[in-house]
């Protein structure tokens, strides 16, 4: 199966016509072209804003891959440009560092036993501000509220480091916890900043386009192959992305890596969200306080400052169970 690439027709690609609406349809579409004007209904409180904001960014068709396969790629540059991406770089490398991998419980298991090969670097909320800053950044938030709706928390931020050859992923999901079958519309999702060059050689992303409607964690009999299981490797494809690019997938997605077979370094930020009612995999109480203010309510909401959660004989604050009331009956407030 080919890889997916983040190609895009050019400008001068032809394009089917579109016949001209008939007059009393007129009102109901925009000005330009043939698109139609998203109002404020009540019955999609949240994805109104969502849709406006996805077609002023070009996004439009990254949400009907969303949709059709449960994963997206956006063309290098276009999130943040690329002076943006090198400050994320240099951070991680940084922290690679200044860090012990033995501080970290993942990287001292055995290989066998380690859900990844490489290294990890968690917790980068509050190691450095350009992780702060890529989570409050347009197609950030776009992904996060289309897939998880206004009221989702950050879950986790994560750096996935390799050096030169390293290992496959298992296929999984990131529905970690959760029991099957997994609801449709997903509990959480990923959101990864590629900082190098992402091909099937130095060991991208190997997906499954359209798990994410199967609900299910897969099983053993489900791994490929090249993972030890009795998949062909062809059931998925490698997701090639330069650097630059978002990788964008449903919480519900399987995925794992190819092995890395080249020397060198490879590296992500996955940039976490989930759901209001799912317990976020960090805990964020050590973000400095004056960074949640520079960012204001939005990213205190994020980061749990704001939840309704975690109150003791005191009970919950009324205003903040009001603001999750909505996701009781639409999926994307």
């Amino acid at each position: 199966m080919p890889p997916l690439t983040h190609t895009r027709l050019p400008a001068s690609a032809p394009s089917m016509p579109v016949r001209p609406a008939p007059a009393e349809y007129a009102p109901s579409l925009a000005s330009e072209g043939a698109n139609m004007e998203i109002g404020d209904w009540p019955a999609t409180e949240g994805l109104n804003e969502v849709m406006r904001q996805a077609r002023e960014l070009d996004l439009e068709r990254n949400l009907l891959e969303l949709e059709a396969f449960g994963l997206t790629v956006v063309e290098p540059y276009r999130a943040a440009p690329p002076a943006f991406f090198e400050r994320m770089r240099d951070a991680v490398f940084r922290i690679i560092a200044e860090e012990s991998a033995d501080a970290v419980d993942i990287n001292l298991q055995r290989p066998d036993t380690r859900p990844a090969g490489g290294r990890q670097l968690f917790h980068l909320a509050a190691k450095d501000r350009v992780f702060v800053e890529a989570l409050m950044r347009p197609y950030s938030s776009l992904f996060g509220r289309y897939m998880l709706g206004t009221t989702r928390r950050l879950y986790s931020t994560v750096a996935f480091y390799k050096k030169d050859e390293v290992g496959t992923t298992l296929l999984h999901n990131d529905s970690t916890g959760m029991p099957g079958p997994l609801p449709a519309y997903g509990n959480v999702c990923n959101i990864s900043w590629v900082l190098t060059d992402y091909t099937r050689e130095t060991g991208t992303f190997y997906m499954v386009p359209g798990s994410h409607r199967f609900c299910r964690h897969p099983a053993a009999v489900d791994q490929p192959r090249m993972m030890g299981g009795p998949a062909p490797d062809d059931f998925g494809i490698p997701v090639e992305a330069p650097a630059g690019s978002l990788i964008v997938f449903h919480g519900n997605m399987w995925h794992g890596t190819f092995p890395k077979t080249t020397a060198g370094e490879r590296a992500h930020v996955a940039l976490a969200f989930c759901r209001n009612y799912v317990n976020p995999a960090e805990d964020y109480s050590d973000l400095p306080e004056e960074l949640v203010e520079e960012f204001g309510s939005e990213l205190a909401w994020l980061v749990g400052r704001e939840a309704w959660q975690g109150y003791r004989s005191e009970g919950p604050e009324l205003p903040r169970m009001a603001r999750v009331r909505g996701a009781a009956t639409n999926q994307y407030y």
